[in-house]
């Protein structure tokens, strides 16, 4: 559906975001009620507008459970975001309109996959809009401490964000009638995370102050629904509500007020910050992959370079020797993701061109729809692998563990998680990892033409040989400048990552060089040290180059304060763009990037909008349109 046209009039864009169940909706539906009535007695009277299917249990005087539903798209699962799109609703007050945007909740029991797919689908929606004043993270207020599955949320909802965002973040707490109107507890946990957030890269203070703190109650607008459908209340507890109302409604216009007086925040900014982080994440493992087989393929080049050497003036020897060795990846592209065991045990290793390649056994999950997962689940041991089917605990099931619903993720992040293994196999969930592509070493040959032409007799021989190493020890150099060149831009994109977005991005690329040194001494009596060395090698270059971006970043803040980031989202575009134009690497790395892009994607749908006009002005209805004449 096409915007509202608001062209001849100011629009504040607020963006409402939270975990599932804080009551976004149930907000949205409020509000609309807030506008229209002035007090919860003359809501109990008239005809109520409903902007959004609204579904829940209460008891009835005689403690019988009641089902209260209005709206459609009543069934939606226990757990699940109500809201299944983003949805903007536009409301024309006076000469300004108000857009509330509603957006699936974060921590849906679908999995953090539906997760990223939900902020995919906000990022496309918010895509047509140049600016937001407030993005709005609604909060409950009693949280004792803050829970990993809070500071999830909160981080997952910032690490979407550009720094300049972080002016327009306000909090809205609900259901505060019982904190009295206040944040609660929840409030301790926010100021402890908002400042861990602060002392970490890339640094970014997020104000946190009474004018950017808004407290209502949504149940005040549940017990209305509950009045229409003839379940009654005492006296105290209505006074109770209608106090609550009241309470409420004047917090929403004083939300509107301070809003309406930010700076708007670019949406731009945001949005291209994302789209260089949507290729960084679908380029992580393509590169780790890449990066082995350069590698693999300089070692054999220096094994071939030394047999060459030893061929003297013999001509017969030396025609046999004239094919340079390489390995290329072969790409199997998975029709649905799978969850594969890296222990040696679990693996096949085998020679290709005298290195040593591992290929996986038979998956021990396949199709493997983790219940839990994230663009980081391709690390070996990642914590969302304890939710695939084949894993078990010695001391409980695991589906016993999950199967209360969300708050159960982290359970491998708060709990010993050391006695869970794979049925199949028989490892540690540690062990395994989630891929969506297959990659295979194949051993091919390139034959030097040069050589062969001039090798035509016995006295060529010597200069063939010299010319063969020549060949050799180009191609090799020019491995090491694409692995140069690789090493540099992943440093690049982990570095603009860092200092781009609110909170960073986890560093895949540094844990898989670490993983693979591992990997490589743990294999002992078959230890490859002259791999390792390499390993530490390019692991030693990519944190200098990401130190030497960083105290480039350093210097220039301390001379210009504006300068946020050396790497812009257009560099990262035109560094992807380069690794796809690599002689040997390029196409291969442009190839496994599509393939796992058409393995995670799922598009997110567009955007509708509902233009919404208030049947009744109310008080707070009138005081909105009086600030904006």
């Amino acid at each position: 559906m096409a915007l509202v046209s608001t062209a001849n009039f100011p629009t504040y864009n607020i963006l409402l975001l939270g975990e599932t169940g804080v009551g976004k909706s149930t907000f949205i539906n409020a509000f609309v009620n807030y506008l229209t009535f002035d007090d919860l007695l003359e809501a109990e009277k008239g005809e109520l507008t409903f902007l959004i299917s609204t579904k829940f249990t209460v008891t009835d005087d005689n403690f019988k459970p009641r089902t209260i539903h209005v709206g459609s798209n009543i069934n939606t699962p226990v757990g699940a975001s109500e809201t299944q799109d983003p949805t903007d609703y536009v409301f024309n007050i006076g000469n300004a309109y108000i857009r509330l945007i509603d957006t699936p909740g974060i921590g849906d029991t679908r999995g953090s996959d539906q997760d990223t797919i939900n902020f995919d689908k906000l990022l496309l929606h918010i895509g047509e809009l140049n600016e937001l004043h407030a993005i709005c993270i609604l909060l409950k207020p009693n949280e004792p401490r803050i829970t990993v599955m809070f500071e999830y949320c909160i981080k997952q909802l910032l690490s979407r964000l550009e720094k300049s965002a972080s002016q327009n973040i306000v909090f809205l707490f609900t259901n505060t009638r019982g904190t009295n109107y206040r944040p609660g507890e929840t409030l301790t946990c926010l100021m402890e995370l908002l400042e861990g957030i602060e002392k970490r890269p890339p640094y970014v203070k997020i104000p946190l102050s009474r004018d950017k703190i808004f407290c209502i109650d949504n149940e005040s607008f549940r017990s209305l629904l509950v009045l229409k459908n003839g379940i009654h209340f005492n006296d105290a507890e209505k006074r109770s509500f209608i106090a609550s109302w009241e309470q409420s409604s004047n917090e929403c216009f004083r939300m509107i007020t301070y809003i309406s007086q930010l700076q708007p925040h670019k949406v731009q900014n945001t949005i291209s910050i994302n789209e260089a982080r949507r290729l960084i994440i679908h380029l992580s493992q393509p590169l780790s992959d890449i990066a082995e087989m350069i590698q693999k393929n300089i070692s054999v080049l220096q094994k071939k370079k030394d047999e060459s050497q030893y061929c003297n003036n013999d001509v017969e020897r030396l025609r046999e020797q004239l094919k340079i060795p390489v390995e290329a990846l072969q790409i199997e592209e998975l029709t649905q993701p799978r969850t594969v065991c890296t222990a040696p045990s679990c693996c096949t290793v085998y020679e290709v061109n005298g290195q040593e390649t591992y290929h996986h056994n038979k998956p021990c999950c396949e199709p493997c729809y983790l219940k839990y997962s994230s663009p980081t689940n391709t690390i070996v041991g990642a914590p969302e692998l304890i939710y695939c089917q084949s894993m078990l605990s010695k001391t409980g099931s695991i589906p016993e563990i999950i199967k209360n619903g969300v708050r159960n993720f982290f359970y491998s992040l708060t709990n010993n998680t050391e006695q869970i293994y794979c049925t199949h196999c028989d490892c540690s969930y540690k062990l395994h990892k989630h891929i969506y592509y297959e990659s295979h070493l194949v051993k091919t040959e390139i034959e030097s033409e040069t050589v062969k032409i001039q090798l035509k007799t016995k006295e060529d021989a010597k200069a063939a040989i010299e010319d063969f190493i020549q060949d050799i020890e180009r191609r090799s150099a020019e491995y090491e400048e694409e692995q140069d060149i690789i090493n540099k831009s992943t440093a690049k994109f982990a570095h603009f990552l860092q200092n781009n977005a609110i909170t960073p991005y986890n560093d895949a690329y540094e844990y898989f060089l670490e993983y693979t040194i591992d990997r490589e001494k743990s294999n002992w009596p078959l230890t490859d040290v002259n791999r390792i060395r390499m390993f530490e090698d390019m692991l030693r270059c990519y944190k200098e180059e990401k130190r030497t971006l960083d105290a480039a970043l350093e210097n220039a803040r301390q001379t210009d304060m504006s300068k946020t980031s050396l790497i812009t989202p257009q560099n990262v575009m035109e560094t992807v763009s380069e690794l796809y134009k690599l002689k040997y690497t390029g196409a291969k790395i442009k190839e496994m990037f599509d393939k796992q892009s058409r393995a995670r994607r799922n598009e997110a749908q567009r955007q509708s909008e509902v233009k919404v006009e208030t049947k009744r002005r109310s008080g707070i209805f009138n005081r909105i349109y009086n600030m904006f004449l």
